[in-house]
């Protein structure tokens, strides 16, 4: 066995010290932090970190192979949720609903998306919210058809939603997001937990 000098040994223990001081530091300062940050969530959704005085709210995390959800979609639900396919314009069953209450969750998951006042009559041909629920979607830029176009995906599966368009003058968010009618399902209900909501882009 190698002996170290009482020196050394002393250093890496003063190290070892300061170290330790410094996680414990960083974990109360989360604790402070994310205590002064107070998110309403779903049970689904986990406050998992923080940037500076910013809360980041994280979904949990829904991942099957394509068979599995293949077994328990069907085929046009499928299609545009795992394939990134796009349902005809004005063919969509949420195309014409605009419901008073109740919210929109992903139709691969059941993950809650979009409250009823976030969804508004743009008259594209496809179901049209202005803002999410936050820490619900994530974005992805697209560059198919030779264009550039922002993908919004389901943050707990990735099922793929439709495409978010900025600056149009239609809403105060000034954000329209263009969703697929087979990508999501309605509830008539309120989230059990009442949600936040924010612009995505």
């Amino acid at each position: 066995t190698t002996h170290l000098p009482h020196s050394y040994r002393r250093a890496l223990n003063m190290a070892a010290s300061v170290a330790g001081s410094l996680v414990v530091a960083t974990r109360l300062t989360a604790r402070k932090v994310l205590a002064a940050k107070r998110v309403n969530v779903a049970p689904s959704v986990h406050v998992r970190a923080f940037r500076g005085a910013s809360t980041i709210v994280m979904v949990s995390r829904v991942e099957k192979p394509d068979a599995e959800w293949a077994k328990e979609l069907d085929k046009a639900s499928f299609q545009v949720l795992r394939k990134k396919g796009t349902e005809g314009a004005g063919t969509g069953e949420y195309d014409k609903f605009y419901p008073t209450e109740g919210h929109f969750v992903c139709k691969g998951c059941g993950n809650p998306l979009y409250s009823a006042e976030a969804k508004f009559n743009s008259g594209c041909g496809w179901p049209a919210f202005d803002k999410a629920y936050k820490g619900a979607l994530i974005t992805e830029t697209d560059m198919t058809f030779g264009m550039k176009r922002v993908e919004i995906m389901c943050g707990a599966c990735d099922g793929h939603l439709g495409h978010v368009f900025e600056n149009e003058g239609l809403t105060p968010t000034n954000e329209r997001h263009c969703v697929n009618s087979v990508s999501v399902k309605y509830v008539a209900a309120a989230p059990e937990t009442p949600l936040e909501e924010e612009k995505v882009v």
